[in-house]
């Protein structure tokens, strides 16, 4: 479902060939893509739209790592840390952070 704009995004009038009155609104900016864990914006994530998005290559859409344009640098290396402590028992699993589980369950090393 396509939401109506807003009164922020500003309307435009020009007049159509015909002599008609038309209205153009600009359409919505995308947003800066943001980690999952923390809400950090991800930096080698580019904001372009839906059609800019389409025109790039896979590799410049995000980065080249673990998780790459879901979590932030900070995060993944968190849980990659966490990963290796719950596989060398230093910690335990009811000492990770539940935001963590679904990252270190998916992460094979």
């Amino acid at each position: 479902m396509v939401q109506p704009f807003k009164r922020s995004l500003k309307a435009r009038h020009r007049k159509s060939p015909g002599g008609k009155k038309v209205t153009i609104y600009k359409p919505p900016r995308s947003g800066k893509a943001k980690c999952a864990v923390c809400s950090a914006k991800l930096n080698a994530v580019p904001s372009a739209g839906v059609a800019g998005m389409r025109k790039l290559a896979k590799t410049e859409k995000r980065p080249e790592r673990k998780f790459g344009g879901v979590l932030c640098s900070d995060c993944t290396r968190q849980i990659v840390k966490e990963k290796i402590r719950l596989q060398e028992g230093t910690i335990s699993p009811a000492e990770i952070d539940l935001r963590h589980m679904k990252y270190i369950k998916a992460l094979k090393l």
